[in-house]
């Protein structure tokens, strides 16, 4: 019986189309990276089938079938991110042509695939898989679709990223600050052997605009499941109300305590309601505590985990005013799509996510200092929470324009411009 596998495997054949993987988070697990992922995928799939035949591999959600193209399971992801399934997974959709995988993850998970004999700690007892990553090698490519959302000593990468980074053969950053960055780390002559190159990924204008306000603010609660921390049921927005968002998962990197001293600072000038989304209360910081700490507990409303977009659409068009309190950004799809509903974001001018925000100077905040900080020794800038809450006054009252530069059909034919090079072999 021909089935519709078989069939997509004779017309790869006939038609010298590559197997294209795109490796990181589950297109369908709601993280940033798996809408990467998914996006670059859904592109590939609807457009690109002539030249490439793709497929996710990912971890972190359960796939679905709204996207149309073929997605695996990455089994045994564990803290350091080695994969012992991807050499089953590539045979699988590769059928053994020679093809590309790309990764949409951080190049600090990645020393193991791109560099095995300088780390060949990590691969002991799986010595099957190096073998594979050396066979592979010979006659795939290895692409990275890399965040970089902080710069390091003397303004480049520290060295194991810059070796991370110099085992791959196409190398793709977020955005022209990213891409100096890496082009310091590595050098010209590297980075043009890896066709460096900058391209943003983009926002679904068709979720995400400005909704009116008034019936975004009575929906509001519905919409997006936010509550009280204290199990109160929230009273309503009231139209004098200021109500700030901070969406940001709980980690290192995102200063929850510069977001809600900054809210905190408000609240004294005037009627603020504090809209936390985020992925936990207790992780990296302690968001209960914070609240405590600076007064805020009565006055914040918070949702957790996933919202859908359109949801996430009424939250930001609901707003008077977002806070980007990510102290490095890769890219910064909150800032993004909180511009595109009409939102004004507070951020850091500091990495990518200044760059996504650069049609709007007053929206960014100049840091005070940085420090080297972590395993990478990334500089992070540090902030005066006075120097936002003066920079959001100016802006409250505002709405943004729609930033197109940041639309699909602005966005998409670069990507599919640079695709189709890429598999023609112009730059090889």
């Amino acid at each position: 019986m021909l089935t519709i596998r078989t069939l997509c495997d004779i017309l790869r054949y006939m038609s010298k189309v590559k197997p294209f993987l795109l490796v990181g988070d589950a297109v369908s697990s709601g993280t940033g990276l798996g809408r990467i992922a998914g996006m670059i995928a859904k592109g590939i799939h609807e457009d690109l089938s002539d030249v490439y035949q793709v497929a996710s591999a990912g971890h972190g959600g359960p796939g679905s079938r709204r996207f149309g193209f073929f997605q695996y399971t990455l089994e045994g992801v564990e803290s350091s991110f080695i994969l012992p399934s991807l050499p089953q997974i590539w045979d699988d959709h590769s059928r053994g042509e020679n093809g590309v995988i790309a990764f949409c993850w951080d190049p600090s998970r990645l020393g193991w695939l791109a560099q095995p004999d300088l780390l060949s700690e990590l691969l002991e007892g799986l010595p099957g898989l190096r073998q594979w990553i050396k066979r592979f090698r010979e006659n795939n490519e290895l692409w990275i679709y890399c965040p970089v959302d902080a710069d390091g000593p003397n303004g480049a990468l520290t060295f194991p990223l810059k070796m991370t980074l110099l085992g791959f053969d196409r190398i793709i950053a977020y955005t022209n600050w990213g891409a100096d960055v890496i082009r310091r780390s590595i050098g010209d002559a590297e980075a043009e052997k890896r066709h460096l190159t900058a391209l943003p990924h983009w926002i679904d204008g068709e979720t995400f605009y400005e909704l009116p306000r008034q019936a975004c603010r009575k929906a509001f609660f519905l919409r997006t499941g936010a509550q009280c921390p204290t199990s109160q049921k929230p009273e309503p927005i009231a139209d004098d109300e200021v109500l700030i968002g901070i969406v940001a998962t709980n980690q290192r990197r995102k200063d929850f305590p510069l977001g809600i001293q900054t809210a905190a600072i408000l609240a004294k000038e005037m009627k603020v309601r504090l809209w936390l989304h985020t992925s936990a209360l207790e992780r990296d910081w302690s968001i209960p505590a914070l609240l405590v700490d600076y007064g805020m507990v009565e006055k914040t409303v918070i949702s957790l985990g996933h919202i859908s977009d359109d949801n996430m659409a009424v939250g930001y068009s609901a707003s008077d005013l977002s806070l980007g309190i990510g102290s490095g950004e890769g890219f910064g799809f909150p800032l993004a799509e909180s511009v595109f509903c009409g939102t004004p974001c507070i951020h850091g001018n500091y990495a990518g996510g200044a760059e996504t925000l650069s049609a709007y100077p007053d929206f960014l905040v100049t840091p005070e200092s940085f420090k080297l900080d972590g395993e990478y020794a990334f500089n992070r800038p540090t902030f005066d929470p006075e120097t936002w809450a003066s920079a959001a006054r100016k802006v409250l009252g505002k709405r943004t324009n729609r930033p197109s530069e940041y639309d699909w059909e602005n966005v998409w034919p670069r990507w599919r411009e640079y695709l189709r090079k890429a598999a023609e072999g112009e730059g090889q």
